[in-house]
């Protein structure tokens, strides 16, 4: 698994440099969230009924699809930071779609994503899976933000890293 870990941050740092800074106005293209997650896979609930839910999001400068913003997120679900089992950490790359623009960037627009990447499980046995996952979200001012994200993840030795979160979070 570190060595898992090793290669994904290893890969982001090689695409960082090559993203620019984006045309929204934002002073950066990062963003921090914090949240309340319920695991619905019952092996992972049977291990916390609640986690922390702890996102990073990066907005690359080039969109994948045309209508909408393009972005890698950084999660950890899990119940405390003492590192004991029952950690879930999400790494998706993630199309948003913006249903109503506002009056400009940050200015309450509203939006829904779907993204796909990995999750590395760690609650009965510690592995990798594939993930999917979508949300809405809505801005409640320049930098101010709350997103409603569902996760479906693969089994890893039984646990899953399907979920519901609710978050607030900040744009820089």
């Amino acid at each position: 698994m570190k060595r898992t870990l090793w290669l994904a941050a290893l890969g982001l740092a090689a695409v960082a440099p090559a993203v620019q800074q984006d045309t929204f106005g934002y002073p950066s293209n990062l963003s921090l969230r914090l949240g309340w997650v319920y695991p619905i896979d019952s092996v992972t609930r049977d291990n916390s009924r609640s986690l922390i839910g702890v996102g990073a999001e990066y907005f690359l400068d080039r969109s994948l699809l045309a209508d909408g913003e393009t972005t890698i997120s950084f999660d950890w679900l899990g119940k405390s930071g003492s590192g004991a089992k029952g950690n879930l950490f999400p790494i998706m790359l993630n199309q948003r779609f913006y249903t109503s623009e506002g009056t400009g960037y940050g200015t309450e627009r509203t939006y829904w994503y779907v993204g796909a990447g990995v999750t590395f499980i760690d609650v009965t046995n510690s592995d990798t899976v594939l993930t999917i996952g979508t949300g809405i979200g809505k801005e409640f001012g320049q930098n101010i933000f709350g997103e409603l994200r569902f996760l479906y993840s693969d089994s890893a030795g039984g646990a899953r890293a399907t979920s519901i979160g609710a978050y607030v979070g900040y744009r820089f």
